[in-house]
């Protein structure tokens, strides 16, 4: 078997076209990182103003453990600029000495975007998770007097998993901001995954190879499974190379990973998320998901190019399928449909939309965490495609053993 698996990597997997387009859709994946950097980092110099050193400079006095000294200290700074520019009358002066950048109106959105919001949105989230913490608790009476048990385990489950949530760090979050945000990497090793494993089939029927394939022991099943295990590996190694390529690229151009140790909700956009794991263990996290959803996507591209003999219709409708996963995806985003939601794979790929927020779904009246069906789902679309496959080869198997291009070889 492990020959076997040997001779399909090299086959299909170990070709000059396949690694020029890795190493080309590598090096655009890297332009479109600074591009992200260069037009979203407020310490960019495209942002018209020079703030990466004075920010570090910064960043050495406010930065680490949130302490009351660190916040009058900042507010002494940040006050009197504020109550300067509130009435819009202070000097646009841009050579001033007595401020740090020049600018009494570019000192104050320095420090108001850059410490003071996210400073405030650390201090405070501390109470606003013990809010969500005590309405739930609310709640619990509220529905057990009702008997209703399903909003009743709801709440429990939410109160459960806010209870001690906090903010203790102030830390640089931007490169992990935009990380997390990032999808472009995923859409090139979907085109890759694609353009590759569509040939997995369809080139055993270009040369007919196939009549062959399908006379060698047990219907060529060995066959068919180091088909699809090795389309597997060379998915994990395709992932795993854009993933890590995104991490050193984006740690690159922010110059920082500060916040790998900061809870996911320290992103403002997560202050309602399933999970309080850290950064760093949530770009892991979410990396293996989408490493699953793009699986289960490859699953299906191999399925439907079982049914072609070239490879040029089942391209084309794996685009369109993917583009269809991707328009149901994005129809659902914010609604309160979870359900359909966890249904679609491409939900894994994108998969922030499983964290960022506390969503459940009713099954038989117990609340079930809306990431943990679309894992069930998408091992059930893995495998209904596995099964499809198999079924088809075996469908061929018999009719090609039957009809016309009997083959009385034995492999």
């Amino acid at each position: 078997m492990v020959k076997l698996l040997l001779f399909e990597c090299r086959k299909h997997f170990f070709k000059k076209s396949v690694v020029l387009a890795i190493l080309l859709f590598s090096i655009l994946n890297v332009v479109k990182i600074y591009s992200v950097y260069d037009q979203t980092s407020l310490l960019s110099k495209s942002t018209g103003s020079d703030w990466h050193d004075l920010y570090w400079e910064m960043y050495e006095d406010f930065g680490g453990t949130i302490t009351k000294e660190k916040i009058e200290k900042l507010m002494s700074i940040y006050g009197p600029l504020d109550q300067q520019t509130a009435d819009k009358t202070a000097s646009t002066a841009t050579d001033n000495p007595n401020t740090y950048t020049g600018n009494v109106y570019n000192d104050t959105l320095f420090f108001r975007w850059n410490f003071v919001n996210p400073m405030e949105y650390a201090y405070m989230y501390k109470s606003y998770a013990n809010d969500v913490v005590m309405t739930a608790k609310e709640n619990l009476t509220f529905f057990e007097s009702l008997g209703n048990q399903y909003e009743y385990r709801k709440n429990a489950a939410i109160a459960d998993r806010y209870a001690g949530r906090m903010i203790s760090d102030f830390s640089y979050t931007e490169m992990y901001e935009n990380l997390i945000h990032y999808d472009f990497s995923s859409f090139l090793v979907i085109l890759i995954c694609m353009y590759v494993l569509i040939y997995v089939f369809v080139s055993e029927k270009e040369t007919e190879m196939d009549v062959l394939l399908l006379t060698t022991q047990a219907g060529g099943n060995r066959t068919v499974w180091a088909k699809l295990i090795s389309s597997a590996i060379f998915v994990f190694v395709v992932c795993f190379w854009f993933w890590l390529l995104d991490f050193v690229a984006f740690a690159t151009f922010f110059g920082s990973v500060e916040a790998t140790f900061s809870p996911l909700y320290a992103i403002e956009n997560f202050a309602n998320s399933s999970i309080g794991i850290r950064l760093g263990a949530y770009a892991v996290l979410s990396n293996l998901i989408k490493t699953m959803g793009i699986l289960v996507l490859s699953f299906v591209f191999l399925l439907i190019s079982i049914f072609f003999k070239n490879a040029l219709f089942p391209f084309i409708i794996s685009l369109l399928a993917t583009f269809g996963f991707n328009y149901i995806q994005e129809l659902y985003i914010g609604s309160g449909r979870v359900l359909f939601k966890v249904l679609n794979p491409f939900v894994l790929v994108v998969n922030r939309e499983l964290f960022r927020k506390t969503e459940f779904v009713n099954l038989f009246g117990y609340p079930v965490v809306s990431y943990t069906l679309a894992l069930l789902f998408a091992v059930a679309w893995g495998a209904i495609c596995i099964l499809g496959i198999m079924l088809l080869i075996r469908k061929n198997t018999v009719t090609r053993r039957g009809g016309r291009e009997r083959v009385t070889i034995k492999l």
